[in-house]
């Protein structure tokens, strides 16, 4: 085994000393000259015609340098997701509670929101949309009826149907025929936001030139330059964007948000404009997630074989189509192998708050469903629900739901190390119980870039586009540093903006490290055969004799014969090929699956139906940890999410109007240290062929699991299933009275047949 000098060591972030000493600057802290503050006015209705808007007494309030209204913006549809279904402000219409109609640019923040309260709107009611599930129906009434116009739009059923994905194979209906058990359950998972410590927030001005600058807490600043110029309808080469330092986004900051506010303020006024969100906004403005229902269908033999699923799953996806219902279908099976599927994936128009992105949008949804569902068909056949996993789990040279043949993994060494770890199968005392789920995800790819300069003294300077959230650019560096042979002291992580930095695909979907990464591996090895070329022709030997390491390249037959990076730096600046910058750029990388198992064990209350976690266990495959710590540590955060999710976390939506009634971290029960147990974390490392040094990605799954996990805890506790989240005490003592959440389930027959009748485009 190769010996690794800077991966697979724990580092500190290189960024650690000025974040804890708060000498980091986010948009928050930005002081431009004669900056205004932004501050918008939201729709107080649900669905609502604008028949007018009168800000001439904002306008005429000292202090007040500008107004701006849907009329203001070029008429413009652009979409969160596949489909084109929403302008930036709204203009004739309005589609959720909270949909920004006006903004204000003001002195402070105190006169912005005094302009605000003499703002007069007048709106004429219509139909609202509030059950997505009611909402499917012909007889619904429309919450977009122009939505056949809607580029990207497609659909089977019309109507509220804003997303349609399916996947077939083989013959489910015979399988169900063959099949000596046939288990039906729905499930379904609450509106949940994503936590984020900061604050959406964003600055914008009008440089000299007449080039837009945008200050962003952003995870895409390519995306937000993309979509800001198409709602501004200027060239993309009049825009700037410059990725400030992040307090967290979770998928909530992929695209554009608020940034083309300030950005139309600051042309109308000329002064630098920023807009903050409250942390009521951040729960209310931005894209959170909504509830979704999952039918699930399984057909096994008595030898406890999977052979078919059929499964139906209902997102709420709001005013529009954010970040849609492909999790629907992609993760329907699980990590098990089902020769005969048929899935179907539905993304409902309602009349609230639009989805956004969350670390993987809508696994987690499915995994709770799907591994709740694997226990409790294992449970009804009498099989130990760990064994039935290990019987049916995928191997290498399986075909994946999407068709993708699964290469070498991990999987089977996850299950082995919790089962292990765990003493499963075990006998508890009364009460308590140990639950387990399988989670899967995928190694994001997607365009990548990756620049590296030798400098004079021997450090090298890294460029990409990529943000860094959770410390992605110490392990940037940590992959560079070990494919040059110098020590991460040497490493320089450019701050960077989208005139600097080449093009990158967002920080999001556990791409960074894995695709991010392989690009900075690529550029540092191009790099180094520049170093080689050079170094060879001074020390009058073969490129291929030489090696490097400690920061020198040197013969291999002769160490003390060679050269250091600084002496071969400075170099450069007399050599015939100048100064030496290894360059890559990549557009995708092949399928790298990541799977996680995961334990809980459980105590609960029978009398107050309080469920306490004792022990969580997860094992994952990360391929190979580049920043060990690090890779703990987002292992360790992904699962305290899922545990939130399981336990506490929901947004309550109000049933008639779509508001969010506890928008706000006191009444958004997010988990806090003292409800958490140790997280025993146990790494595999099963390398990737195709990530740098064979490291796979890490963030998002360890978040899908922990419902399920804890889901099948209860029920080995307590001998009941719940099949919607949260556990709350409520819920747990309903489930023990016999009572299961109020029948909203979906109407499978009506969706197939509605299947039957539909012909001509629109299947995805």
């Amino acid at each position: 085994m190769a010996v690794r000098n800077v991966i697979g060591q724990s580092h500190t972030r290189i960024d650690a000393e000025e974040k804890v000493t708060g000498r980091t600057k986010y948009v928050a802290d930005l002081r431009l000259p004669g900056m205004l503050t932004c501050k918008l006015l939201t729709s107080t209705r649900s669905h609502a015609r604008i028949v007018s808007i009168d800000v001439s007494q904002a306008l005429e309030l000292p202090g007040v340098h500008g107004v701006i209204t849907g009329k203001d913006f070029p008429d413009v549809y652009f979409g969160s997701g596949a489909v084109q279904d929403r302008r930036i402000m709204a203009k004739d219409e309005v589609f959720y509670v909270g949909e920004p109609v006006a903004a204000v640019a003001a002195d402070d923040e105190i006169t912005a929101l005094e302009a605000l309260a003499l703002i007069q709107v007048e709106y004429e009611d219509l139909e609202v949309v509030m059950d997505p599930l009611a909402a499917i129906g012909p007889s619904a009434p429309l919450v977009h009826e122009n939505a056949v116009d809607f580029e990207g739009y497609a659909f089977s059923m019309g109507g509220n149907q804003g997303a349609m994905l399916e996947t077939d194979r083989g013959d489910v209906e015979q399988a169900f025929r063959d099949a000596d058990h046939v288990f039906e359950e729905t499930y379904r998972s609450q509106a949940i936001n994503q936590g984020f410590l900061e604050p959406m927030a964003c600055a914008a001005e009008v440089e000299a030139n007449g080039r837009l600058t945008v200050y962003a807490s952003t995870q895409g600043p390519y995306l937000v330059r993309s979509q800001l110029a198409s709602v501004l309808d200027i060239p993309l080469s009049s825009i700037k964007v410059v990725a400030m330092e992040m307090g967290g986004g979770f998928g909530a900051k992929l695209r554009l948000a608020f940034e083309a506010f300030p950005a139309l303020l600051a042309k109308h006024t000329g002064h630098p404009v920023k807009l903050i969100n409250t942390r009521e906004e951040a729960f209310t403005l931005n894209g959170p997630r909504l509830a979704t229902t999952i039918y699930l269908k399984t057909g096994v033999t008595k030898e406890g074989r999977i052979i078919a699923r059929e499964a139906y799953t209902i997102f709420d996806m709001g005013a529009y189509v954010g970040a849609g219902p492909n999790s629907g279908v992609s993760h329907a099976v699980g990590p098990y192998k089902v020769p005969n599927l048929k899935l179907r994936s539905y993304g409902i128009y309602t009349n609230k708050i639009y989805v956004g992105s969350y670390r993987a949008s809508g696994v987690a949804d499915m995994t709770f469903a799907v591994e709740s569902h694997t226990d409790s068909v294992a449970r009804q056949l009498g099989m130990d629900p760990m064994e039935f996993r290990i019987l049916n789990a995928v191997q290498e040279g399986d075909t994946s739901t999407t068709g993708t043949t699964i290469p070498k993994n991990g999987l089977m060494e996850t299950l082995l190390a919790v089962k292990e770890r765990m003493g499963l199968p075990k006998k508890l005392e009364e009460g308590h119980g140990v639950g387990i789920a399988l989670c899967e995800w995928r190694s994001g790819s997607g365009p990548s870039t990756a620049s590296i300069s030798v400098n004079e003294d021997g450090t090298v300077s890294l460029l990409t586009g990529s943000v860094d959230i959770a410390g992605s650019d110490t392990s940037l560096a940590q992959i560079a540093a070990e494919a040059l042979g110098i020590p991460l002291g040497q490493v320089v992580v450019s701050k960077r903006d989208t005139d600097m930095a080449p093009f990158t695909q967002p920080t999001g979907g556990s791409r960074i490290v894995y695709s991010q990464g392989k690009a900075v591996q690529m550029a540092a090895e191009d790099a180094l055969k520049k170093l080689y070329a050079l170094a060879a022709n001074r020390l009058g030997v073969p490129a291929d004799a030489l090696a490097n390491s400690e920061g020198r390249v040197y013969v291999q037959d002769n160490p003390p014969q060679g050269l250091t990076l600084g002496q071969l730096g400075r170099m450069t600046l007399t050599s015939p090929d100048g100064p030496i910058i290894g360059v890559a750029s990549l557009s995708s990388l092949p399928y790298a699956p990541v799977y996680n198992t995961q334990a809980a064990e459980v105590k609960v209350d029978k009398e107050t139906g309080h469920v306490k976690l004792i022990r969580f266990v997860q094992s994952q495959d990360v391929g190979m940890a580049i920043n060990p710590m690090s890779v703990e540590g987002q292992l360790e955060g992904g699962a305290v999410q899922g545990i939130g999710r399981a336990l506490s976390e929901e947004m309550l939506i109000d049933d008639k109007t779509g508001a969010v009634r506890n928008p706000s971290l006191a009444s958004y029960l997010m988990p806090l240290a003292v409800d958490m147990p140790d997280i025993e974390t146990i790494l595999v490392s099963v390398p990737s062929e195709d990530g740098p040094f064979g490291a796979r990605a890490v963030a998002e799954s360890p978040g899908f699991g922990p419902p399920a996990a804890i889901a099948n805890a209860i029920y080995d506790a307590i001998g009941v299933r719940i099949k919607d989240l949260p556990f709350t005490p409520e819920r747990v003592k309903a489930a023990l009275a016999g009572k299961e959440f109020p029948e909203a389930l979906i109407d499978v027959d009506a969706l197939r047949e509605a299947e039957e009748r539909q012909s001509g485009p629109g299947k995805n």
